[in-house]
């Protein structure tokens, strides 16, 4: 029950990006393994770039796996997610598939309209922007709060001009004791040759 509505799934992503299906269409009749827990599908890619079940038997060229929460972040057009799939396989088809997932991005509003109609689902989405774009800023913001008092308050963290003038001592001492070694070896030499007239 889980396979087919990964595939439904999957579709219906592609036919919302249309251009994903242009990009499969090269690689139909190559099959694809499917991990995001709990669901798991191995799927044979369509000539005309859709997606349906392989076989029970069937051998698939590539595979990609992730976690449930990645999938979302990927087609909330979270980029940073993509790091977080692992592909393995053909490595052509491997390489297709990430940046096909990667743009990939899900029309929740048009969606959720078919549901709840255009108007509410319009405003639930914009909703839903508007807070995802503020925890965004607040998380920011915290950051270089939490940044700033680590480097003035409590210092836990260096700034980068007091790194920058720690290397720049660094470099020189280390320096200075090469001087320092060349002369002792100086002497020692002089030393040497005195001690054996």
């Amino acid at each position: 029950m889980l396979k087919p509505l990964l595939t439904r799934v999957l579709n219906h992503l592609i036919n919302q990006n249309s251009w994903a299906r242009a990009q499969l269409q090269p690689y139909g009749g190559k099959t694809v393994r499917f991990d995001i827990p709990p669901l798991s599908a191995t799927l044979t890619i369509l000539e005309n770039g859709g997606l349906a079940m392989a076989g029970e038997s069937a051998m698939p060229d590539a595979s990609i796996s992730m976690p449930a929460p990645v999938a979302l972040r990927l087609l909330a057009g979270d980029e940073g997610a993509s790091t977080l799939t692992t592909l393995e396989g053909d490595t052509e088809l491997a390489a297709a598939l990430a940046r096909i997932l990667r743009g990939m991005s899900w029309e929740f509003e048009e969606d959720l309209s078919k549901v709840i109609g255009d108007i509410p689902a319009h405003q639930l989405a914009e909703t839903g922007r508007k807070v995802s774009a503020e925890i965004r800023s607040q998380s920011l913001n915290l950051a270089q709060m939490l940044s700033e008092y680590w480097q003035e308050e409590q210092p836990m963290l260096a700034k980068k001009r007091h790194v920058d003038s720690f290397n720049r001592e660094v470099d020189c001492l280390r320096e200075d004791a090469e001087r320092l070694q060349k002369r002792i070896e100086k002497l020692h030499e002089k030393i040497r040759q005195n001690s054996g007239e």
